[in-house]
């Protein structure tokens, strides 16, 4: 998240730039390679710490002309809130539930590796992840079965230092415990579990003694509804929701559905619904047989409660940047 910031320098800034409460060693890292490359003093800054305190300094100090967050919508609302202490311009990548539909003349096997891609990397920490899974109602139970099968075959979990593992630890225990919280409420309300759950499983317990560690085992829960809430809550972890559709009306207003909007994708073969889906998904991005591209071409980010302004790609750069008219009279006399 923090070279998407880099923008800012490119287009003539000094920047400061708060890390995560969670992550500061790498952010301050970083600012030692930035140091070792010869970057002026006071170019790059770096300032850590809880955002209650350090990040709302920042915030409100009039001397930062310019607010770029990258987090959780709640968080986001107060950044907002509180910049308009000099009105100063706030960029917000915030929280999101993007959907995925799987139309059934879908290329099957790509639609499940895509969908199990698209929420798993990362441990599911991933703010445009494809959390919400909307399926035809044709092909509903066999894309079940075959996405349970691709992803305990395909994403192991363990030691993140292991080059065999796809899946680590959540960031904090308090993270885990919320996703954890989250699988429980599914299951109260009448969800299937049909991979996954809580902690790791025992063959990794017993055979390399990982006992510690806050992990999720990627997990796959059905059977939702617009009611349920998994369905509708950002859970920031390795956890898909899924659920059935049984045409393109259905479909949309489901994924429409939401105050989120940053994300979405669709697999089908019928190119038109394809467009037609990409134009009126209320979402900041729309992949179409793929989910979680990144080019650093295109812009990034999300409309509604997901934020608001764009990062990376040539519109990214006006986030960075203020546009002056300039009248010059070349011998007009009054």
């Amino acid at each position: 998240m923090m070279s998407w910031k880099w923008t800012s320098i490119a287009c003539g800034n000094t920047a400061v730039f708060k890390s995560a409460d969670q992550t500061p060693l790498s952010t301050l890292y970083f600012a030692q390679l930035v140091k070792e490359a010869g970057f002026p003093p006071g170019v790059f800054n770096v300032v850590s710490g809880f955002g209650s305190t350090v990040g709302d300094a920042l915030v409100k100090h009039l001397g930062v002309d310019k607010i770029a967050f990258t987090g959780s919508t709640v968080v986001g609302q107060m950044i907002q809130r509180n910049a308009a202490v000099n009105l100063k311009p706030v960029t917000l990548e915030c929280g999101g539930k993007s959907p995925i539909v799987i139309f059934d003349d879908c290329d099957f096997d790509q639609a499940v590796k895509w969908t199990a891609c698209g929420i798993f990397n990362n441990m599911g920490q991933i703010c445009s992840g494809t959390s919400r899974c909307y399926v035809q109602d044709t092909i509903y139970e066999k894309f079940l079965v075959e996405l349970a099968k691709h992803v305990k075959e395909n994403y192991p979990i363990g030691d993140p230092n292991d080059a065999n593992v796809v899946v680590g630890p959540q960031i904090s225990l308090k993270q885990k415990e919320r996703v954890g919280k989250y699988i429980k409420s599914a299951i109260d309300e009448g969800c299937r579990i049909i991979l996954g759950g809580e902690g790791l499983p025992e063959e990794i317990v017993s055979s390399k003694k990982l006992s510690k560690g806050y992990y999720v085992k990627p997990t796959i829960i059905a059977d939702i509804t617009p009611e349920t809430t998994v369905s509708k809550e950002e859970i920031f972890g390795p956890v898909i929701s899924v659920g059935k559709f049984s045409d393109y009306d259905q479909c949309l207003e489901l994924c429409n559905g939401l105050d989120y909007g940053l994300g979405s994708a669709i697999f089908t073969q019928d190119i038109t619904r394809a467009i037609n889906f990409s134009k009126n998904v209320e979402a900041g991005m729309c992949w179409i047989n793929s989910s979680n591209d990144v080019d650093f071409n295109v812009p990034f980010g999300g409309v509604k409660m997901s934020g608001h302004g764009r990062e990376l790609g040539e519109y990214g750069l006006s986030n960075f940047t203020n546009v002056k008219a300039v009248y010059i009279n070349l011998g007009q006399k009054l």
